[in-house]
């Protein structure tokens, strides 16, 4: 049964033939990557697991070779992008040898690489940007409405319907907190869930506030109650604050004096902000922590780095791969940065820095730029995706659906212009039909 995960490769070469990458990335990639798990895949000898989405994945790429990549101009996000995907995949000849090496090298080319190249390539050809985040935002309203019963019924609607075509796969144990269900969706765990509504609802706010909506007030009305309630849903505590993060940076794109609201977001962020880590840093460290409150999950956090830290330097340039120590019986890394830092060594982790540097710096310029309201406020909204993600990564890791929306916004950093009035209304237009 696991065959049918080529029905995706399938559907995502028909659309290519029909109408080319853009109708394709549309059609079938983006509805395949929001609605289906990526956990679920098949395997076959000689291959990496692959996945739905890396099947619709995999013929995209090759699209976008074939016919996008002649207009490709380099940029310096290039190098940092194909320097994470090596020591992605080198760091795993220690544990696996070269043959897993390169396995692991095409699943992340598959999941990294294609997804920046259609960021690159896709998103601001005419009319695709628009289209792109009004469809991403409608997915995930889907995709949340549809796995909401967690939160009662305590497992994932997901996991139960998929595991009767993937017997023997289980991926994720369902998550409850408090006496209810951590909401997951087909995002793989509640944090993921948590980072893509995180996306999703600060794009969301952007995409109401350039009037694309229109005339559908109740359809817009009620996409932001379900993706508002959902991500209360995962009580996942790094993600509200990176959206709470993400939102405040947005507002300056919307301001009508962008530069005192900077002042205004980030001077709170340093006056309330570090205080406030302060004095919850002090109280962690001499609280007495009881089962399964939010004080043992940080100072089981606290813990980790500490013992961690050593491991990852031991670990050198390029780390120790996927088979890395396990100290104290801590198996969950809940913090993306030392992650790479144990997996991939300081220089995947630097190259990961680098990436969330250059993208900011990047949106920060072109808001500066901008000479539309549509496009300051997306340019600092995306900015605004890019802090909270970087706040939230130090608790939780960055995978499945995440990982994928993390590098297609990377390479849409790259795209980006600068456009002129004329060039906003033209975003308007729908690219199929």
């Amino acid at each position: 049964m696991a065959l049918i995960v080529l029905i995706a490769g399938l559907l995502c070469m028909k659309a290519l033939r029909h109408g080319g990458t853009r109708y394709a990335f549309l059609t079938v990639l983006l509805p395949v990557m929001m609605l289906i798990p990526s956990d679920f895949n098949m395997r076959l000898p000689h291959l990496p697991p692959l996945s739905f989405v890396d099947m619709a994945l995999l013929p995209l790429g090759v699209g976008m070779i074939l016919t996008d990549l002649p207009r490709w101009r380099f940029t310096r996000m290039d190098v940092w992008v194909l320097i994470f995907l090596f020591t992605s995949a080198y760091s795993e000849r220690l544990p696996w040898g070269y043959n897993g090496a390169m396995l692991h090298f095409i699943t992340v080319l598959l999941e990294c690489i294609v997804p920046y190249m259609a960021g690159r390539a896709l998103l601001e050809q005419p009319g695709m940007r628009i289209e792109t985040v009004n469809l991403l935002i409608m997915l995930m309203a889907v995709a949340s409405f549809l796995g909401m019963p967690q939160f009662v019924l305590k497992w994932n609607p997901y996991i139960h319907f998929w595991s009767h075509f993937f017997p023997g796969q289980f991926p994720t144990i369902p998550q409850v907190r408090h006496g209810v269900g951590r909401v997951e969706g087909p995002y793989g765990m509640a944090e993921s869930n948590g980072m893509v509504l995180l996306i999703g609802l600060t794009l969301a706010f952007w995409l109401r506030s350039v009037g694309y909506f229109g005339r559908r007030f109740r359809y817009e009305r009620i996409t932001l109650i379900i993706l508002i309630t959902t991500i209360l849903m995962t009580q996942s505590r790094g993600p509200w604050l990176g959206l709470i993060l993400a939102l405040s940076i947005a507002s300056i794109g919307r301001a009508k004096r962008p530069a005192r609201r900077a002042i205004l977001v980030f001077g709170s962020v340093l006056l309330v902000g570090v205080p406030l880590y302060s004095v919850a840093k002090t109280y962690i460290n001499s609280a007495p922590a009881q089962v399964g409150s939010e004080v043992q999950t940080a100072q089981y956090r606290q813990q980790m780095i500490d013992d961690y830290v050593p491991i990852a330097e031991l670990g050198g340039a390029w780390g120790w791969g996927n088979v890395y120590p396990v100290m104290h019986g801590r198996f969950s890394i809940d913090n993306e940065y030392l992650l790479i830092w144990l997996t991939q060594g300081y220089v995947g982790l630097g190259t990961l820095i680098l990436i969330f540097l250059d993208a900011m710096v990047s949106f920060t310029w072109l808001g500066i730029r901008s000479r539309t309201f549509q496009d300051r406020y997306l340019n600092f909204s995306l900015l605004g995706i890019f802090f909270g993600m970087a706040v939230c990564l130090g608790t939780v890791w960055l995978s499945a659906q995440a990982f994928m929306l993390f590098f297609l916004m990377v390479g849409w950093s790259q795209a980006i212009r600068p456009a002129s009035a004329l060039d906003s209304r033209l975003q308007l237009v729908r690219v199929y039909t």
